[in-house]
């Protein structure tokens, strides 16, 4: 299986051949077929794109296929490659193809606030993909949370017109999203057809293509969105399900023993404190708890 470093290993290697010279049609071939195999491509390669132009050695902003008639001096891959692999938040612009320029964000084991105004707020929560134009928002891949009227979101077959709140999640075979508050209009396959989803709606795009609706509790929704605020609202999970959340957002990862995996703690919980969370767990389940440098066990 491809890891995070190989992707940004083969992005870099690619952007720094565009650079180098025009591409070959087999080449060019190659290149948007290893773009369009996985979403994480995608986003490698627009990562390296950026990191690439912050150096200052290239001259104008490119495209997978832009035939390029200059050479310019190259740093050294190796270097190219580390900051790369090391870059953890990338937000930056690329022209879209009607010349309207785009954002792309995207995020690892951090929760990320971006435009930010009186009425738009969008949050991203860690491994997400999103890409952001004046009147439309995608989600590539990941969570993200989006408050603003009149806005259009969209996933890879979901679009909704906005006005409200709307937590929208995009997996490499799942889709759903759940109207937090106000309103959003879901379009349907045809023009003109679209249905009104109030709070608490919950549409979900199964593996076999269609859509399913359910409605989803103040109280859940209350607890789905806790991370947006920094925190986890633990009521129903297992403590092996509890630190599968905090391990997502944190370098050092907590390890529940075999004896306390099944054993549920509620309570509201500061995601980027795995060392407080273990100390709950001590007090309430009378667990033991050990550390390590980049480990947290609870037996």
């Amino acid at each position: 299986m491809a890891t995070e470093d190989s992707l940004d290993d083969v992005a870099a290697h690619w952007v720094a051949r565009i650079d180098r010279r025009a591409l070959t049609p087999r080449e060019q071939h190659e290149l948007q077929s290893w773009l369009q195999a996985d979403i994480r491509h995608k986003g490698a390669f627009l990562r390296s794109q950026a990191i690439w132009h912050a150096t200052d050695r290239a001259k104008a902003l490119y495209s997978p296929t832009l035939s390029l008639p200059h050479h310019t001096h190259l740093p050294s891959r190796r270097a190219f490659i580390s900051t790369a692999v090391a870059a953890s938040v990338a937000a930056f612009f690329v022209p879209a193809k009607s010349g309207e320029a785009s954002t792309y964000y995207s995020t690892q084991k951090n929760i990320l606030k971006c435009q930010a105004t009186k009425q738009r707020q969008i949050i991203l929560d860690c491994a997400t993909q999103l890409e952001d134009k004046s009147e439309q928002t995608s989600l590539l891949l990941g969570r993200c949370f989006i408050t603003d009227t009149q806005r259009c979101v969209k996933t890879h077959t979901m679009r909704f017109l906005l006005n409200g709140s709307l937590l929208v999640t995009k997996g490499p075979a799942y889709e759903s999203a759940v109207v937090v508050t106000g309103t959003a209009f879901l379009q349907g396959q045809r023009l003109g057809e679209r249905k009104r989803l109030t709070a608490g709606a919950h549409v979900t795009m199964t593996p076999q293509g269609r859509l399913h609706f359910s409605t989803v509790e103040q109280d859940t929704l209350e607890r789905w969105i806790a991370w947006t605020q920094g925190q986890v609202s633990l009521a129903t999970e297992t403590l092996s399900e509890a630190t599968d959340i905090f391990n997502r957002y944190n370098q050092k990862q907590l390890v529940p023993s075999f004896r306390l995996a099944d054993m549920r703690l509620s309570g509201l919980f500061d995601l980027n404190r795995p060392d407080v969370f273990a100390a709950a767990v001590k007090a309430i389940l009378g667990g033991h708890v050990r550390e390590d440098t980049h480990h947290i066990f609870l037996e």
